[in-house]
């Protein structure tokens, strides 16, 4: 549990004063991003690259090192963390090659049984407060397969259509006799840049995303079909790059053909919209479907014979070796006693019934309890992270699937974590608010507001399913998630910048012009979240601590960015200007 989610957490509470501990099934910290040999752990490949670029990336007193590559390697990923962890002392406070089996509520309901093992011997220890930050890629989401076989080499299918179906192929494409990429619908599929060479998550500052989440919240008939466009056609453009073309050819015709190969010989569009499911990034699996070193092919079947295997369309191929990266199915059995559903016409269930609701014999339940089975359960937590019922004492940092960086929200969520606890535990200790003019503690609202709110998003995510099962378990409603965490962890960014439409962000323009560029125009960062003071008495809960580094890592980041994008560009231009010269 010491990826970004849990290393970030066990820092954020200790700086509150919780006597934090962590557990580590592995023998290092860096989660998924560490690699291992042992076949029963998830993690990245050596080949893996990052997502998001490292001028979005970095924690927020923390940050990447200049000379990174834009785009981190897995590997590079993990020492990132590791360094992380030795620069604050974490490690320290971390049980490495321990397996939590199970959180439970005490007999005597004032705490929490974790159940560990570690060398083979089953302890029990007792504990206040739990955060989950250990991930959810351990339930392998395996399709139906009644005749399945064991596979070797040589003609390989991938199944799947994610970005680790792509790298996977893409590892294995200059290893195969013939890879087959089997998938049943479309995936929006982007280059991590754009076509002048700049990272395309550079291109939306603060101001600009949270006019995005505000449009989104108020008419998202309009503004979510503009983004579905928006990045389909960069995923047109994307296409084009690779495009072979007599010299001459115009822009448009280039892109109608790479259109037409993304809709009928690919079958990439249509696909998804961005508000079910976030686009897959990829810079080489569109170039190897043009040589044909991946050949896509319909949705896995079934296998029907040792080396044949029949796809959704009833054609059969050879295959010797079969790789299922069909992701993970959510799993909260690790704490039976948390809540599910309630909301939308299902009942309220808790994950121990979820549990044994898997391994009933589905001949033996009703029509109307198969129907409800075929539905996703959720977890019922408060802005996906705290279960109404032990808000006080338990967070999940796992669930939520946010469209920015994941690593920077899960410290943004420990930060709201931290503080929400130390309000509540001041609270709980007969601290009483001290109403002054500064930020009044992160007090939880009541169990019937949590509970409303709960409710509300499961309606709301339901509805979205039924448009569209492929909506993905955790999407986050930016527009009140962000404030919520924001507000609660007391980064005090949202009081001096926000959208056009609020008019907050001219004092800062006014008195300090040089930081409203760095935060209005340059690439989202975390830093600005240490910079601003919203505690300066250091209260319980009234906001995180400051990091003296802030503004300089702010001018630094903006600066390197700026020195970054002028390269790109003079390099995009000089090659336009070969282009024209051949």
């Amino acid at each position: 549990m010491t990826g970004p989610a849990g290393l970030t957490a066990l820092k954020a509470l200790r700086e509150e004063g919780f006597n934090a501990v962590a557990f580590e099934k592995r023998d290092k910290v860096g989660g998924l991003w560490s690699f291992t040999g042992d076949t029963t752990l998830t993690s990245t490949l050596d080949e893996t690259v990052c997502n998001v670029s490292k001028f979005v990336s970095g924690f927020s007193d923390y940050p990447i090192v200049k000379d990174s590559p834009p785009y981190l390697t897995s590997p590079q990923v993990a020492e990132y963390f590791n360094s992380y962890a030795s620069h604050f002392n974490l490690q320290e406070h971390v049980h490495f090659s321990t397996t939590v089996r199970g959180v439970s509520r005490n007999a005597s309901d004032s705490a929490w049984d974790v159940h560990i093992t570690k060398s083979g011997s089953d302890t029990v220890l007792t504990f206040d407060k739990v955060v989950f930050g250990h991930g959810f890629n351990n339930v392998p989401r395996w399709p139906p397969m009644p005749n399945r076989e064991p596979f070797r080499d040589k003609r390989v299918l991938v199944v799947g259509i994610g970005n680790t179906a792509c790298e996977m192929s893409l590892a294995l494409r200059k290893h195969t006799s013939k890879l087959y990429q089997g998938y049943r619908r479309g995936r929006m599929m982007v280059s991590r840049y754009l076509d002048n060479g700049i990272p395309m998550d550079t291109q939306y500052p603060w101001p600009t995303l949270r006019l995005k989440y505000f449009l989104e919240n108020k008419i998202p008939w309009l503004i979510t079909p503009l983004a579905d466009r928006i990045l389909i056609s960069k995923m047109t453009s994307d296409a084009g790059r690779f495009e072979p073309a007599p010299l001459g050819t115009s822009r448009n015709e280039i892109l109608r053909r790479a259109g037409r190969r993304l809709r009928d010989d690919w079958r990439l569009l249509p696909c998804p919209s961005i508000a079910c499911r976030l686009p897959a990034v990829q810079e080489g699996f569109i170039p190897a479907l043009h040589k044909q070193e991946i050949v896509p092919v319909r949705g896995f079947k079934d296998f029907v014979g040792e080396y044949r295997v029949l796809l959704d369309d009833d054609t059969v191929i050879e295959v010797d070796a079969v790789i299922f990266c069909t992701g993970y199915a959510h799993n909260f059995s690790i704490m039976p006693e948390l809540e599910m559903d309630g909301a939308a016409g299902l009942p309220l269930i808790r994950a121990r019934d979820e549990s044994r609701e898997t391994m009933v014999n589905e001949d033996g339940i009703s029509e109307a309890n198969k129907e409800r089975a075929r539905k996703p359960h959720l977890p019922r937590l408060f802005h996906m992270i705290f279960p109404p019922r032990w808000a006080s004492s338990v967070a999940f940092l796992s669930y939520m699937a946010p469209l920015e960086n994941v690593w920077c929200v899960c410290e943004l969520a420990s930060m709201s974590v931290a503080q929400v606890w130390a309000a509540e535990t001041a609270k709980s200790a007969g601290e009483q608010p001290r109403v002054d003019g500064n930020r009044p503690p992160a007090l939880l609202p009541s169990l019937d507001e949590m509970n409303a709110q709960v409710n509300a998003y499961q309606t709301w995510w339901r509805g979205e399913w039924q448009k569209d099962n492929s909506m993905h378990a955790g999407y986050v409603q930016g527009y009140p998630f962000y404030r919520f965490l924001h507000d609660t962890a007391g980064t005090g960014l949202y009081d001096n910048l926000d959208h056009m439409f609020t008019g907050r962000g001219w004092g800062l323009w006014w008195n300090d012009r040089e930081l409203w560029t760095w935060l209005a125009k340059g690439p989202m960062n975390s830093y600005s979240w240490r910079l601003f003071e919203t505690n300066p008495d250091g209260r319980p809960g009234c906001g995180r601590k400051t990091w003296p580094g802030a503004r300089k890592a702010l001018r630094e980041a903006y600066e390197n960015y700026e020195e970054f994008k002028r390269q790109a560009q003079a390099n995009h231009e000089e090659g336009r200007s070969a282009v024209r010269g051949n």
